[in-house]
């Protein structure tokens, strides 16, 4: 039996036993994207096989076969035998309030994922991940009184960006915080649409990091003082904020458009009349690579 006739009975097995675990539920669909972003290693084994055939170590050619049932059947044991979190299902998180702790620092890393904070919960937070999205891997602790959580996006670009799958959603993650916590919140990421609607969460710092991002952000007056630093490379930047609000803006590129607001200072440094004497303040930071930048009243 030559290696070629041998390898092609092995990948007739492994796509039989494949098909067989899927539909008998073992496995998910989450096994065709995971076995689509390893096939080259198809093509590596055919070649080690054609340049080990009629030599010595002719039983390498033989190996390789093996290799690939052994390998493929593994990819799909760890990407497909967990339904929850996989990539074709709609999945959510939530971690309970716990009455200890006192403040919450949480950290996104978004990758190229959308995000949507539209309200406050009763849950110290929680998180609805949309389907074709990779879910994120979530890590979480509390140290006296203080309670760490990160969102780290596990989204990879399938064969080069070749595989991509575009949905009607409107957001990929949906995510709330506690009503009454203290919130430290710092997002990174990349050609992201983020919308945060922050007038129902307790809000003291916000660090945004993203290149090419649109960003709307909407703050309340639920802390005395609230502070953004705001980084990003051609990133669009759009902020509401009450009227009744102290604000202070850090930002020499945008001179004219704050002072026309009604905003006074001089260098880099505006803020509203009275700045100071203001129940709540809040202090923007802006990078002089964002696109644009702009404020609006409710």
């Amino acid at each position: 039996m030559t290696p070629a006739r041998f390898r092609w009975g092995v990948l007739l097995v492994t796509i039989g036993l494949l098909l067989l675990f899927r539909n008998t539920g073992i496995f998910n669909d989450d096994i065709w994207i995971a076995l689509a972003v390893y096939s080259p290693l198809v093509l590596i084994a055919i070649g080690i096989e054609k340049i080990c055939t009629r030599t010595r170590v002719q039983v390498i050619s033989y190996l390789t076969s093996g290799f690939l049932l052994v390998g493929g059947l593994a990819i799909a044991f760890y990407a497909g035998s967990g339904h929850e979190g996989g990539f074709f299902t709609e999945t959510s998180h939530t971690i309970e309030f716990d009455p200890k702790v006192r403040s919450l620092s949480a950290e996104l890393n978004l990758n190229e994922t959308d995000l949507t904070i539209r309200d406050s919960g009763d849950d110290l937070v929680y998180g609805e991940f949309a389907r074709f999205t990779r879910k994120p891997k979530i890590s979480y602790l509390t140290k006296k009184g203080v309670a760490e959580i990160s969102f780290d996006s596990r989204g990879m670009s399938y064969l080069g960006g070749v595989i991509k799958i575009d949905t009607d959603d409107e957001r990929d993650w949906y995510v709330q915080f506690h009503e009454n916590t203290p919130l430290d919140l710092n997002l990174s990421g990349h050609d992201n649409d983020i919308h945060l609607n922050m007038s129902t969460t307790p809000l003291r710092l916000l660090k945004l990091d993203t290149d090419d991002a649109a960003i709307y952000l909407k703050i309340g007056e639920l802390e005395p003082m609230v502070r953004v630093i705001v980084c990003g490379e051609d990133s669009r930047f759009r902020l509401r904020v009450p009227q009744s609000v102290g604000l202070r803006v850090h930002g020499a590129d945008y001179r004219s458009y704050l002072k026309r607001l009604g905003l006074v200072g001089d260098n880099d440094v505006f803020e509203t009349d009275g700045y100071d004497t203001m129940p709540t303040r809040i202090e923007i930071d802006l990078d002089d690579r964002l696109s644009s930048f702009s404020i609006d009243y409710f």
